[in-house]
């Protein structure tokens, strides 16, 4: 979910340490009381802060803290870098930079003035180079189809074997559109129905449902101040196309932003809450949501997952990486790093035979990967890209898997709206597309 409030990952230069540094201190100083458990934000802040005030070795100190913590945090590499090349330890600054390389990242240190005093040297030019390689293209898809109707915004996918139609979810306009086999479009809710921005959508073949998670962004069209951060689940009828039920999460005494969701085979539907980080869950026989599952290492929720055996809930940090739920006990366990590789950044997740399929906006390249498990899924064992530096990318989002291959929107183009739900220029905004990858 691309969604503002979202803790987004940021690849970028080091003078991002010091963008908005005594805000977020002051806004966070209970977390730095001495008796509050120190997270990496936390470290982050004071690394900011030291950044500004030229306390270089301070900065240091705390950016390495914040790794301890999220040791495959791209962004904390980098800056770690800049600050090295600062200080005059040019070495230091290279071995770092090598790191988010060898990450498969593509970033731009040329432009960054911290980088001054090694700019010249071979290892440096010799690091550009690498990045400059992770900008080929891995193209493994084809186009599925093309939605003619542009400024949508879309967000969400989702798939009904049964009628072999296809759901996309808008959030700037509003509505969920159905295509059906023969590439017809029509729209099956809208704003009338209640939708605020629609995002994650998933199909119950068994039971003939088809639910969605809104939630009301300043993004979306005829947005009200007075809803901002209201979530809710919705509940279709996919015979009638009706809305059955909506499962409201008010922005009072705290703001939500349910994102994604999936099921289980039993009818359990699970919901991830980005902003106020929490997973939810709306039981059949209940028939209400209900909180299932606050963890203090939840920062940004975003997707989920079931293994086959459904023992497994798999759900995507986008700030923190990857955590295996034990459904029955709710115990949590977050995977470790992979080493050379971010987990970070994930929006969309999806288990494909003893594999996840990430939707990894969160980091430059924009890209698609296949994360392989162990057996007993409690590491990682590798992670390989399946699409990336795609020309037809404007910030890939949610797919769904259809028998053996993955579908995705390939444009969402969160970019080209703002905080003030104004579209970019006309010549800008393309028809949104979905891509399809055999796996």
């Amino acid at each position: 979910m691309r969604k503002r409030i979202v803790s987004r990952l940021k690849v970028s230069v080091s003078a991002l340490l010091v963008v908005g540094a005594v805000a977020l201190i002051v806004q966070h100083r209970a977390a730095a009381n001495e008796d509050s458990p120190k997270t990496a934000r936390y470290y982050r802040q004071q690394a900011a802060a030291a950044y500004k005030a030229k306390d270089y070795a301070l900065a240091i100190d705390n950016l390495k803290k914040a790794l301890d913590l999220i040791p495959d945090h791209p962004t904390l590499f980098y800056n770690i870098a800049a600050i090295s090349a600062l200080q005059g330890k040019k070495s230091d600054a290279i071995a770092w930079l090598s790191k988010v390389a060898a990450m498969g990242l593509a970033l731009h240190p040329e432009k960054d003035a911290d980088f001054d005093s090694i700019k010249e040297s071979e290892a440096f030019k010799d690091v550009l180079r690498k990045f400059e390689s992770n900008k080929a293209p891995v193209i493994n898809s084809t186009t599925a189809f093309t939605i003619h109707e542009k400024g949508l915004i879309t967000e969400g996918l989702a798939y009904d074997p049964a009628s072999e139609t296809f759901f996309v979810s808008s959030i700037h306009k509003r509505k969920i559109l159905a295509i059906n086999k023969s590439g017809e479009v029509r729209t099956l809710a809208d704003e009338q129905a209640g939708l605020w921005s629609v995002l994650g959508m998933k199909v119950d073949a068994k039971r003939r449902l088809l639910w969605a998670t809104t939630t009301a962004f300043p993004q979306m069209v005829n947005f009200k101040r007075e809803e901002e951060n209201s979530s809710a689940v919705l509940k279709f009828d996919l015979k009638t196309g009706k809305l059955i039920k909506r499962y409201l999460l008010p922005n009072k005494p705290k703001p939500h932003a349910l994102g994604d969701l999936t099921i289980a085979s039993n009818g359990d539907v699970f919901t991830t809450d980005s902003l106020t980080p929490a997973v939810y869950v709306i039981h059949p026989e209940n028939d209400e949501i209900e909180l299932f599952l606050e963890n203090d290492g939840f920062v940004s929720p975003q997707g989920l997952a079931f293994s086959g055996d459904e023992r497994h809930l798999f759900m995507a940090d986008y700030s923190t990486g990857l955590f295996d739920i034990d459904v029955r006990t709710k115990k949590v366990v977050h995977l470790p790093p992979l080493e050379g590789a971010t987990l970070l950044g994930i929006d969309g997740l999806y288990f494909y035979n003893g594999s996840l399929i990430g939707v990894q906006n969160g980091v430059a390249p924009w890209r698609v990967v296949r994360i392989f498990l162990s057996d007993d899924f409690k590491r990682v064992g590798r992670l390989q890209v399946i699409e990336a530096n795609n020309p037809l990318f404007d910030e890939p989002t949610l797919g769904v898997l259809v028998k053996d291959s993955f579908y995705f929107i390939a444009n969402s183009q969160w970019g080209l709206v703002d905080e003030k739900g104004q579209l970019g220029p006309a010549d800008k905004l393309a028809d949104p597309i979905v891509l399809r990858v055999k796996l």
